[in-house]
């Protein structure tokens, strides 16, 4: 057992207590949802763009650059929003709300287009925007806004699914999806911390993360394996499955889910990871102050939240369709 250092208790306590705040604030967001769920998408959107742009620190984005991104960010995250929502009640913004046929992760072609020939003609355009920029904000807003959507996707898909069905469900219960998914990523940080900082040897990839160990890595999928698969199988049985095809009868979905997500929180996590490093940064912003900024919070967990709708996405279309 390796012997822990003085300000482990410290660390662990603020990362603790970091947690449990932002755990307050989402709770009620996820549960309420409709405009609420605008709103915090909204700003996070914002804080997010916001953290993308500032990885240039001596010679920052162009203006207009800047601008564009943002524009770009909040159309391909609410164009599903805009678009469902006005083909049923046009203009009635009154009865808008986000539950409104969010049966899949779309991206329309006109704004991908717009966002990569404007970033690549900036390029050619401005010394001071490169093509290596571009790419870089290209990928970075097709990411991030897949991910925001993958995460209203996990709270209002099973709204879609039950109500298609005709079952009754509850805003709980909807939101039991993504709390699974919360689950499945941050026990897998929680017991890779742990684990690691205790029995930790073997590094990962010295490369990309100094501190990660093939002990917390298999830790971390244990306790995030484990613990996720357990509160889907106990949903289920009391008679809230997640969704409607990952119940009792189906544990084997609920088995390949939990094994994935640990999986690829890693993987995000090192995503981030090299790309700080690529800039010469430790953290995104200061906005958590030494827990770095909102992305460096939710790496993992945007891209589990993605991975994890297309892969429901991909069941329901093949095993188990509506229709």
């Amino acid at each position: 057992m390796n012997q822990v250092q003085p300000e482990f208790q410290k660390r662990f306590s603020n990362r603790v207590f970091v947690s449990v705040i932002l755990l307050l604030i989402i709770t009620p967001v996820v549960y309420f949802a409709n405009w609420w769920i605008v709103t915090f998408i909204a700003l996070g959107v914002i804080i997010a763009t916001h953290e993308i742009l500032s990885v240039r620190k001596i010679n920052p984005y162009p203006l207009p650059i800047r601008i564009f991104i943002y524009t770009m960010m909040m159309s391909l995250i609410f164009y599903l929003f805009i678009r469902n929502n006005y083909l049923i009640y046009e203009f009635d913004i009154s009865r808008w709300a986000f539950d409104t046929r969010m049966s899949n992760l779309e991206l329309p072609t006109v704004i991908v287009t717009i966002l990569t020939a404007t970033l690549f003609f900036s390029s050619m355009t401005d010394v001071r925007f490169k093509v290596q920029d571009a790419t870089y904000l290209i990928t970075m807003t097709i990411l991030i806004s897949l991910s925001f959507q993958a995460f209203l996707f996990l709270r209002f898909f099973p709204s879609y699914r039950f109500q298609v069905l005709a079952q009754d469900r509850t805003a709980g219960s909807n939101a039991l999806l993504l709390i699974y998914a919360g689950i499945g990523t941050f026990l897998t940080d929680i017991g890779a911390y742990l684990v690691g900082t205790f029995f930790g040897k073997h590094k990962m990839n010295v490369r990309v993360s100094q501190n990660k160990t093939w002990e917390g890595f298999f830790g971390g999928v244990m306790v995030s394996f484990v613990t996720s698969f357990a509160f889907a199988m106990i949903a289920a049985y009391l008679g809230y499955p997640i969704l409607d095809f990952l119940n009792v009868d189906h544990w084997y979905w609920l088995v390949l889910i939990s094994l994935i997500m640990p999986l690829i929180a890693t993987l995000g996590d090192f995503t981030f990871s090299i790309i700080k490093r690529e800039y010469g940064i430790k953290n995104f912003s200061s906005l958590l102050g030494e827990h770095g900024g909102m992305l460096d919070r939710v790496d993992s967990f945007s891209m589990v939240c993605l991975v994890v709708a297309l892969l429901l996405t991909i069941l329901g279309d093949l095993f188990y369709p509506l229709f």
